[in-house]
């Protein structure tokens, strides 16, 4: 079997990072696996739990520069040993045939990159799960209809061949938003094929309150601006949402949402969108 590498970016998540570390080290059917730890310039106990870590042989401690997600992911591929990366979060618990079912759905598709569902844990609280609803309908409109092309960097899997062919994450991405996109669009570009798996279910436990909501879409609106105005992009990559794609993911975001969620979706959507639109506007030109 191919030697499989996780590449995990933390930064001040020491309540969750445990949990996060424990599902991937529990992994069953998996093969040759290498779990790869980034410490993207973290206070607290983060460093010495990971240097713990590292000391018994559980993972490789990659030291980042704070430097955001992207540079933290590129640096911890930069370790990597592996055919395969793979790449989730540190508030995130995969199940514990993850990695197998990622690394086998390369292999059977041909794919480039496989990337699954995510879903809200069950006590997370609204603003986190109402986030999650909605970035679940805006992938069900982007790969319906027989295409993929909205995978999330918290559950998603790449022939690793293929990821530095096209020169990894883009580090000039502000904060997490949007470098995923990037790097799917350049893959596409580059005539890759992506596949949705949405059996393939990764729990996301998120703190999240409603100030962090209008932080994170935010944030997306940057990431949106940098995504749109590379001088590089192709523009059949890199198409803006139409009217019936905006429907559509409204549609699946509501049937994402719980249905004591549902009246609070319909003012945080409203919410998302200013956000994402005050990001936007606000984001330098790229």
């Amino acid at each position: 079997m191919p030697l499989v590498s996780v590449v995990v970016p933390t930064r001040d998540r020491l309540g969750s990072l445990p949990a996060a570390l424990d599902a991937l080290r529990c992994q069953r059917d998996a093969g040759p696996v290498e779990l790869i730890v980034v410490d993207d310039g973290s206070a607290g106990g983060t460093g010495s739990f990971l240097a713990g870590l590292a000391a018994q042989g559980a993972i490789v401690h990659v030291i980042g520069h704070g430097r955001g997600a992207a540079a933290a992911r590129n640096a911890g591929i930069q370790h990597a040993r592996g055919e395969i990366l793979a790449c989730t979060d540190d508030d995130c618990e995969v199940p514990p045939d993850w990695v197998a079912r990622l690394r086998d759905r390369l292999a059977r598709t041909g794919a480039a990159a496989v990337g699954g569902r995510v879903v809200a844990a069950a006590d997370a609280a609204r603003p986190a799960r109402l986030s999650q609803a909605i970035t679940n309908g805006i992938a069900c409109a982007h790969n319906d209809r027989g295409r993929s092309q909205f995978l999330t960097s918290n559950n998603v899997a790449y022939r690793a061949a293929a990821l530095r062919a096209v020169g990894l994450f883009d580090e000039g991405f502000p904060g997490a938003g949007g470098e995923d996109r990037d790097l799917h669009a350049r893959l596409r570009a580059r005539g890759e094929r992506l596949v949705y798996a949405a059996d393939i279910v990764v729990t996301h436990h998120p703190q999240m309150g409603w100030g962090g909501f209008l932080r994170q879409q935010a944030a997306y609106g940057r990431g949106a601006r940098r995504y749109y105005g590379r001088r590089d992009a192709q523009a059949g990559e890199r198409s803006r949402m139409g009217p019936g794609q905006y429907l559509r993911a409204i549609a699946a975001a509501v049937g994402e949402a719980r249905p004591e969620d549902r009246a609070a979706l319909a003012l945080g959507l409203p919410l998302s969108q200013a956000a994402v639109a005050w990001g936007y506007l606000r984001a330098p030109r790229t």
